[in-house]
């Protein structure tokens, strides 16, 4: 299983605060044939040099960057992605954090049962590392499924791109959401229950407006081609119940 590499990438703007961690979770992996493309997003703190201080002793993880000005995570994780050289793709963002056999059981379960994408489930954390709670995740989640609600944790998503190809993100709101839509049309996900990842719930977070999600979310509804009206409103309907289950 060791002989298939792994892409991952991480974009980062202004990441000095919670960086090294999230590249250290990367570092404890137990499957160790993986590359770490961090996109450096015209940041103006000390975000190259944490990256630096890895890539010069670890040639597995590689920096890009992006000079010009801060293009957002949408451009950062396609860059990473053109450049990416593995097998199977996935990201973390700058402020997460994987379990040391998050990789291993997710590559396990994908070779040995063939499937094309897999998910699992995480920890909410604050931004001082305190446990908020545990995410589930479901089973197994189709387009259709993915449609009423984002269920693939973008952190714990990955994806065979042998099996499926290359999907780079659009410079929309909730952009990993409609990436995973896309990637879901081509197979559906299988989903492993324990959490293998930590997401960091910080004050700025763009989840938090969410007024604004909403109409991102119901926009991508109506760029899907494939459900007609009445379904985009019954779709549209469960999000926003799931959205206010989450809330209360």
């Amino acid at each position: 299983m060791n002989n298939v590499t792994v892409s991952i990438i991480m974009p980062a703007y202004n990441s000095s605060r919670f960086i090294k961690d999230s590249i250290l979770s990367v570092i404890s992996q137990t499957y160790s044939n993986w590359e770490l493309i961090i996109v450096n997003d015209h940041s103006t703190d000390d975000t190259e040099n944490i990256v630096e201080s890895f890539s010069s002793l670890d040639d597995r993880i590689k920096l890009l960057h992006n000079r010009d000005t801060s293009r957002g995570a949408y451009f950062a994780r396609n860059l990473g992605l053109r450049n990416a050289k593995g097998r199977f793709i996935c990201f973390l963002d700058s402020d997460d954090k994987w379990l040391p056999e998050k990789l291993e059981r997710q590559l396990e379960i994908m070779i040995s049962e063939g499937y094309s994408v897999c998910h699992a489930g995480y920890f909410r954390i604050t931004e001082s590392d305190k446990l908020i709670n545990s995410v589930t995740v479901l089973e197994k989640v189709t387009y259709n499924e993915q449609l009423k609600s984002n269920r693939i944790p973008n952190l714990t998503g990955i994806y065979d791109s042998h099996k499926i190809p290359i999907i780079e993100q659009k410079n929309i709101g909730h952009e990993d959401y409609n990436m995973w839509l896309d990637i879901l049309k081509e197979s559906p996900s299988i989903g492993i229950q324990e959490p293998l990842a930590y997401y960091r719930v910080v004050d700025n977070s763009l989840s938090s407006n969410k007024l604004k999600a909403a109409r991102w979310h119901y926009s991508i509804l109506r760029s899907q081609k494939e459900i007609g009206l009445i379904r985009r409103g019954v779709y549209f309907g469960s999000y926003i119940y799931y959205a206010l289950r989450k809330r209360f």
